[in-house]
C-alpha cells in the first residue's frame, strides 16, 4: 500500500504541474459555456436557460475528455523515466496503471467541482437540493473516462495514437449527444441517432434531476459507469505489459 501511495502521489502531482491540463479542465470549460450561452441565448425565452444548458453539457463533455488526461498521465514523455524506476521495483503491474486511473480521476473531479462552484456563484442552476446527486453521478463517470484512457494506452502502446482516437470518439459522441447543440429539433432520424450517445443519456439524466426532481436515472448511471470501469480495469490487467510501455 505504501508503494502504491507513493506512485499515486507522484502521478497526481504531475497532473497538477501541467498547466495545459489544468486550463483545459477548468478555464476552457468556463469560456465555452460563456461563449455558447451568449451565442444561443436568443433561442430561449429566458437567456439564462442557455447558460444552464451549456453548463451541464460542457461539464459532461469535460468528464468524457478526462480520458485524455489519463493518456497523458500514463504515457507522457516526461514521466517515462520515473515510471522506469517503478518498473524495476517489486510493486507489480497493477499499481502502475491503476494509480494513473485514480490520479487522473481525482485531478479531473477536483477541477470540475471547482468549475461547478464557479457556475453556482454565477447563478447557474445545478439542482439546488439535488445538487449532491449531480456531484455523486460525476464520480463514476469521471473514473470510467480515466479508466478508458488508460485502457487505450495499454491497447495502442502510444499516447499520441490513444489520444487521437479518443479525442475523435469523444467529439463524435458529444456532437451526437447534443453537447454543442441539441439535435432533437433537426428531425426524427437525427434525434433517434442522438439517443444512442452516452452524452445524450447523461444530459437527460442530469436535467431530470435538476429540473424535474426525478432521481430514477441516478442508479443506472452509477451502475453502468461502475461496470464500465470494472471492464476497463479488467482489460488493462489483460493487455498491460510494463516493458512495452515504459
Amino acid at each position: 500500500m505504501y508503494r502504491f501511495f507513493q506512485i499515486f502521489k507522484m502521478d497526481l502531482s504531475n497532473n497538477f504541474k501541467n498547466p495545459v491540463l489544468i486550463n483545459f479542465n477548468s478555464v476552457f470549460a468556463i469560456v465555452m459555456i460563456l461563449i455558447m450561452g451568449f451565442l444561443t441565448s436568443g433561442n430561449y425565452a429566458n437567456a439564462m436557460d442557455a447558460y444552464n444548458y451549456y453548463a451541464v453539457s460542457f461539464l459532461i463533455f469535460g468528464m468524457m475528455e478526462g480520458a485524455m488526461t489519463a493518456t497523458n498521465c500514463f504515457m507522457e514523455r516526461d514521466i517515462k523515466k520515473p515510471n522506469l524506476r517503478i518498473l524495476s521495483s517489486p510493486c507489480g503491474k497493477f499499481p502502475i496503471y491503476f494509480s494513473k486511473m485514480l490520479a487522473s480521476f481525482l485531478f479531473d473531479y477536483i477541477l470540475h467541482l471547482l468549475v461547478a462552484v464557479i457556475l453556482l456563484i454565477a447563478g447557474i442552476n445545478l439542482g439546488g437540493q439535488n445538487m449532491g446527486w449531480i456531484f455523486l453521478m460525476m464520480i463514476p463517470v469521471e473514473f470510467s473516462s480515466a479508466a478508458l484512457g488508460v485502457l487505450f494506452c495499454c491497447i495502442f502502446h502510444c499516447e499520441e495514437t490513444a489520444s487521437t482516437i479518443l479525442s475523435l470518439f469523444v467529439s463524435v459522441i458529444a456532437f451526437l449527444g447534443g453537447a454543442f447543440f441539441s439535435l432533437d429539433g433537426l428531425g426524427s432520424t437525427l434525434a433517434a441517432i442522438s439517443r444512442i450517445s452516452p452524452v445524450k443519456m447523461l444530459i437527460d439524466v442530469f436535467f431530470a434531476v435538476i429540473y424535474d426532481n426525478n432521481l430514477s436515472g441516478v442508479l443506472p448511471v452509477l451502475f453502468i459507469s461502475t461496470a464500465f470501469s470494472a471492464l476497463c480495469i479488467f482489460g488493462c490487467q489483460k493487455t498491460f505489459r510494463a516493458e512495452d510501455y515504459l
